[in-house]
């Protein structure tokens, strides 16, 4: 039986310049200006890793927390590809989880671009799995 558990999320663009045009993931409009396309990415984004993590190994690794927090960095190559995935958690069991879960993700519709030209985009994910 699955679990459903509330999740919130944060994400950001790690590099100090910003690209002129936010990574596109499926189902978002490329035509959208950049606010609305990142927010619509990250409302993707979000809803996969909801759809993906392993809840039941949540549940068990913290049977008697309330929450719990994790940190995820990874980068959107010029090929719209989540690389370099790194994650930080009070257990690595669940850092492991998500890291698998990234690794999975379908590849972008675009990735970000800068000058008209497609360009990495370092993104970062705060998650927090509330019981």
């Amino acid at each position: 039986m699955p679990y459903f558990l509330p999740i919130k999320f944060k994400i950001t663009n790690l590099k100090s310049e910003k690209p002129d045009k936010f990574p596109v993931y499926k189902n978002c409009d490329e035509t959208l200006n950049y606010e609305a396309l990142k927010e619509c990415t990250t409302n993707k984004v979000a809803d996969y890793i909801k759809l993906s993590v392993n809840y039941e190994l949540a549940d068990k690794l913290f049977p008697l927390d309330k929450s719990t927090q994790f940190l995820v960095n990874f980068t959107i190559n010029k090929k719209g590809k989540a690389e370099n995935i790194t994650a930080k958690a009070h257990k690595k069991e669940m850092a492991a989880e998500v890291i698998n879960v990234l690794k999975r993700m379908p590849k972008f519709k675009e990735p970000g671009y800068k000058d008209g030209k497609p360009v990495e985009t370092e993104m970062q994910i705060l998650m927090t799995i509330y019981f």
